[in-house]
Order: C-alpha cells, then structure tokens, then sequence
C-alpha cells in the first residue's frame, strides 16, 4: 500500500522517488499572495503592441505536412524507444529501479519533452511516435483543421488519472500497459477518423506540446485557440497539481484506509473540473470584453511550468535521470551492464530541500510572468486584461500554494 511506512527514509525514496523528502517550511500566504501581486502587477503595465500576422501553428505541429529526413529517422528513433519501453514494462524486470519504462516514461519524458519545447520549440514534431506509425499504416483521412479539442479534454483526464492519483504508476507493468493502450488508441483513432484529425483534437500530448512550442517562436500571442483550449489547459494544470496533493500529508491523513483509491479519483475528478470550470469561464469573460484569445494564450506557459515544477517534486526528475543512462544500457533489468549500472554514485538528494523548492517557485513564477506579458501584449485596454490577469493570479497561487504544502 501507498501509506505503509518504509522502514528507512533512502530506501524509501530509492524504492519510489515520488516519496520520503524532508519538509520545508514556506509562508504559504505571503508567498502566494506576493507572486499573485507580481502577475497582475505586470500584466497591467505591459504596453499593448498592434496585433501581427497569425502564425502558421499546424506548420509546427507534429501532424501537418511532410516530413524531413532529419525527422523522419528522429522519428523511427522514437517508435524504436516507444516498442523498447513497451516491452521492458511488460516483459523486464519488474522492479521500478531496473527497468526503463517508469524512469523515461513517468519521470523523464513529460517534464524533458515540455521544457524543450518551451525553450527551443517544435521538439513533438521531431518525435512524436505515434504520427510516426499512423503515417506507415495509413492513417491519413482529411487534414483540415479542428474547431475544437473537447475530445483530448475527454482523454487527457485518464492519463492524469494514472500518473496523479493511481497508487503504483511507476510499476513496470503498468506503465507498459498504459503505454501500450494509449498507442493502440491513438493510432486506431487516426485510422478511424483521420491522422491529422485525430492528431490536432483528440491527443492530449501532442496537442499541448505544439501550443507550448509556439512560445519561443514568438508567435503564441498571436495564436487563435482552438475551442475547448482553456478546458484541456485547465484540465491538465489541475490534474498535475493534484498529484502533489494526492502525497502530501494534508490528503494522506484524511484519505488513510482502503478507500485511498476511491477517494484520490474523486479527488483527481474535481480537481481537474474546478480548474478547467473556472479556464472556461474566465475564458467566456474574456470574450465578452473582446479579449478571449488571452485566457488560453495565458495558460500556456503557465502550464508548462506547473508541469516542470511538479516533475521536481522530491527530486523525482533528478533521481530519474541519473538512473536513465544505466537503464538504457540494460532497459529489461537482464544484467547487461551496457553502460555502467544504474545504481553507482546515485545521489538521493542532489539539491537541498530548500534549493529544491526555491527551484520550483522559481519556475512557476518565471513562467507566469512570462505568461502576462505574452497574453495581454495585443490587448492594449488594460479593464479588457482582468479576466486574463485573474487567471494567472488563480494559477500561480494554487501552484506555490500546492508546492509549500508537499
């Protein structure tokens, strides 16, 4: 069970690295309250500029066009990791310490995927496996554009159901299973309904990471949204955030007992309605003052770094990856030993508890501002910002108020 108690603190964390750091202890209000300030602070200085020419979005998105060759051999490279990490869950080692799937799958991937594309851009276009096989088996059907991502809305919240509330998801063979249900979904939708339909609606991965991509291109202010963009946004910074409730003491000691699994999917379930309810409205707000692309424009960084500061949570990311090169040298736990074991000068606490959390405040707040200035920079009447400045001031407030209370 989640709750038993290890019998030692570095076992405990070696064993799942999602648990056992020392508390350190933030004032929650002030902290929240301060960085709230900052955000509206300076999404009403901003100085509106004259809006510019849409920017070409399915140009970037893993689904529109022709490949290169560059990327379709980063491509092949990515379905060769994708069938590696499949296998290895569900036919390795069964142990979370020697076999790759849950270190890159759960650890490492979404937090390394989002922070490039935040940074450098278009990464999903050069790996996105599943484009990958759905162009060889044929998914190919219209390639008009989505009006809106209400399905992705719909699939986002059992992904975030296994990674934020299931009790095991760094179990080998769950994490095999997942992986291998949601490519059989994904390509059979693209079969079904079409690649880039599919693709550009319904796939929550791919669809997040080509709107954060847009960011270092300069061209997320003057992105449209798609309809249901402030759904999937709100759904996914609410089921990530709730994945540090879900283990911090507050939850555990009124959730303790055997119904733990029911009451944390109810736990997810609101979560993800409250933040994605509230996204919609201010969101209906803004349109009604004209500025409604802001809401989701706002959201996306801000979400991106909700994502990385959350995946920094008890060191998690840090102990994951110095794991990942002796996994990919031996991904099924057989005892290759390719490239050194996994386990040699592996460093439980590479930052201090309190460096850690400044870290992650730092992100979320970094992002946010970031966030202000993109989001209202073509919205030149600063009453029509509120509903975006609200926004912002809600997310980064539930973002450091979650990571002091874990």
């Amino acid at each position: 069970m989640l709750l038993t108690v290890a019998p030692s603190p570095v076992d405990e964390v070696l064993a799942h690295p999602v648990l056992g750091q020392p508390h350190v202890d933030v004032p929650i209000a002030l902290t929240a309250g301060a960085c709230a300030i900052a955000v509206l602070a300076l999404s009403l200085v901003v100085p509106g500029r004259r809006a510019g020419e849409a920017g070409p979005e399915r140009a970037e998105s893993s689904w529109a066009g022709c490949l290169s060759r560059a990327q379709g051999v980063m491509r092949v490279l990515a379905v060769v990791l994708l069938l590696t990490v499949i296998t290895a869950g569900r036919f390795g080692a069964d142990d979370e310490l020697e076999n790759l799937a849950p270190a890159l799958a759960v650890a490492v991937a979404p937090p390394l995927l989002v922070l490039v594309a935040l940074v450098v851009g278009p990464v999903w276009r050069w790996l996105d496996p599943w484009d990958a096989v759905a162009r060889v088996v044929g998914g190919v059907g219209p390639d008009d554009r989505p009006r809106a991502v209400w399905p992705a809305v719909v699939l986002a919240v059992p992904l975030l159901w296994y990674v934020s509330a299931y009790f095991d998801a760094l179990s080998p063979r769950a994490v095999g299973l997942v992986l291998a249900l949601y490519t059989i979904v994904t390509v059979g939708g693209c079969i079904a309904f079409g690649r880039a339909r599919w693709l550009a609606s319904a796939e929550p991965i791919g669809i997040t990471l080509t709107w954060i991509a847009l960011l270092p291109r300069r061209r997320l202010a003057d992105w449209t949204p798609p309809g249901g963009a402030e759904a999937l946004l709100g759904v996914v910074a609410g089921g990530v955030l709730f994945g540090l409730v879900r283990r911090a003491e507050v939850w555990t000691e009124l959730t303790a007992g055997p119904m733990f699994a029911v009451y944390s999917t109810v736990g997810l379930v609101v979560t993800c309605a409250v933040f994605a309810g509230f996204l919609v409205l201010m969101g209906l707000v803004a349109n009604l003052v004209g500025a409604r692309p802001g809401v989701a424009r706002a959201a996306v960084p801000a979400v991106a770094g909700i994502v990385v500061a959350v995946a920094l949570a008890r060191d998690r990311l840090f102990i994951a990856a110095q794991l990942l090169p002796g996994l990919l040298g031996d991904p099924f736990g057989f005892g290759w030993d390719l490239l050194g074991p996994a386990m040699d000068g592996l460093d439980t606490e590479p930052l201090s508890p309190r460096n850690l959390i400044v870290l992650q405040l730092a992100i979320v707040v970094l992002t946010h501002l970031v966030a202000a200035v993109v989001a209202v920079v073509r919205i030149p009447d600063r009453i029509r910002r509120l509903p975006v400045s609200i926004v912002l001031m809600y997310l980064v407030a539930a973002s450091v108020v979650v990571i002091a209370i874990h």
